[in-house]
């Protein structure tokens, strides 16, 4: 699984470093308009204090070259396991009955799960750190999750922007053009290869959140124990 993975975000950032070569990247214009009201349900996992540092002392560096760009805040950091309604305007926790969802989500849980995070990659919309799990038990945890979603009557949008197959962690969005790209590509090349920690993914969490996860709108739903 591992080598699969390492060739999608190696196409990720084959793909992002033409574009910030060339001065352009993917400015979202909404990550500063209070009238966003997208929202959705998503399956996620914490990073751990190791690894949350080491990304602070990555984003350090970007904002001395980026300074005008959107910085991933430390408690809003996460993995998306599964996003299980895709944000969007109209969507309220009223739609859904969230106990139905805690109790689907709880037959599928299984071992903890091991990630190591090392290097970076990029889409022309941001930075992301490289995450690598342990065998297949996150794998395997989002099929079983996609099938029974798939095969009940509950409302989901899975997989309807695309597939997830990575174990990525969002730590910076463009917000404006960029400034340096000779600078901010040397930066990011030099960390393709950082290794900024490995974590035991012992908790799960379901949460109704923006499109940033931010931690101001983000309400917790469910917990999981991994075990």
């Amino acid at each position: 699984m591992n080598n699969e993975m390492e060739r999608r975000y190696n196409e990720m950032w084959k793909n992002a470093r033409s574009h910030f070569i060339s001065g352009t990247c993917s400015i979202d214009d909404s990550i500063d308009d209070a009238e966003d009201l997208r929202r959705g349900i998503t399956l996620l996992a914490k990073p751990n204090q190791e690894v949350k540092n080491e990304i602070f002392s990555f984003q350090r560096e970007l904002k001395e070259i980026e300074p005008d760009q959107y910085y991933q805040p430390s408690d809003d950091l996460h993995l998306t396991i599964l996003s299980i309604i895709s944000c969007y305007v109209g969507f309220e926790l009223a739609q859904i009955r969230t106990e139905n969802y805690r109790h689907l989500i709880d037959e599928c849980i299984s071992e903890p799960i091991e990630i190591r995070f090392d290097g970076i990659t990029a889409s022309p919309s941001g930075i992301l750190v490289q995450g690598f799990p342990k065998g297949v038990g996150l794998k395997s945890l989002r099929n079983e999750l996609r099938n029974k979603f798939k095969s009940s009557q509950l409302h989901h949008s899975i997989d309807s922007r695309y597939k997830i197959n990575t174990a990525h962690l969002t730590v910076m969005r463009f917000r404006k053009p960029i400034r340096d790209s000779k600078k901010l590509v040397q930066l990011l090349e030099e960390f393709r290869n950082f290794s900024f920690g490995k974590m035991r993914i012992n908790q799960l969490q379901m949460v109704f959140n923006d499109w940033y996860q931010r931690t101001e709108i983000v309400k917790k739903l469910a917990t999981f124990e991994l075990s």
